[in-house]
């Protein structure tokens, strides 16, 4: 299985979305008034004037309500559901298992079985089977610790992403490889002056071989240039 590096912040999970819109939440709201009614009402209006589709809030809220300490916490939690809807109308890419299994390292029939068992949250069903699965979906891992598949997605990619190298550098170590094949031999120690058009089918080696050095040849002379 892959190992998982730290992640950066990523798109609210379908969990933390719950926990938004939850009865704690509303609880910690009510606290929040109740101990600075002035400081809450300000990150009220700052979040209705910097949050995506707040602008209905806005035109529909009375000002002077946000002096009451009753009217507010209704505010803010209305507030809160809406970051929460807007957070999944924002999150749109979903994968299906065998994409998943990939970026995990493990078998399509895991994923499978992990969603069965309630090991990856946040995957609804579309009729009698499983929809795909979002990426803010989270992933239990077998050592309790939890990831979006957004996190493993890019994990996975940095895993397999192939080095850059300049094209010299490449052909070179080609060519070496192809010459340790041979017992340390040069391409033409082993085939002679063979030219791409004499080679046969069957000399696959040859005439990859000769691929490289023609086109190494012609990346050293365009680098002297």
């Amino acid at each position: 299985m892959m190992e998982v590096r730290g992640e950066m912040i990523m798109r609210p999970t379908v969990i933390e979305r719950e926990i938004l819109t939850g009865s704690a939440a509303h609880d910690y709201t009510k606290k929040m008034v109740e101990t600075d009614l002035i400081v809450t009402a300000t990150l009220v209006k700052h979040l209705l004037f910097t949050v995506k589709g707040a602008e209905q809030y806005r035109n529909e809220w009375n000002e002077d309500n946000l002096s009451n300490r009753e009217k507010l916490v209704e505010y803010f939690n209305q507030l809160l559901v809406h970051i929460s809807t807007e957070s999944i109308l924002e999150s749109i890419v979903t994968y299906s298992t065998s994409e998943v299994a990939k970026f995990i390292g493990v078998s399509q029939q895991t994923i499978n079985a992990w969603i069965r068992d309630g090991k990856i949250k946040g995957v609804e069903k579309d009729g009698n089977k499983w929809s795909k699965i979002p990426e803010e979906a989270e992933v239990i891992l077998s050592n309790g610790k939890r990831f979006t598949i957004a996190t493993l997605k890019a994990n996975w990619e940095v895993e397999n992403e192939e080095p850059e190298v300049d094209e010299i550098t490449y052909l070179e170590h080609s060519i070496k490889e192809l010459e340790e094949k041979y017992d340390g031999k040069t391409f033409e120690e082993v085939f002679g002056d063979k030219t791409i058009l004499e080679l046969t089918e069957e000399d696959t080696d040859a005439s990859v071989w000769l691929s490289y050095k023609v086109r190494l040849e012609s990346a050293k002379k365009a680098r002297n240039n």
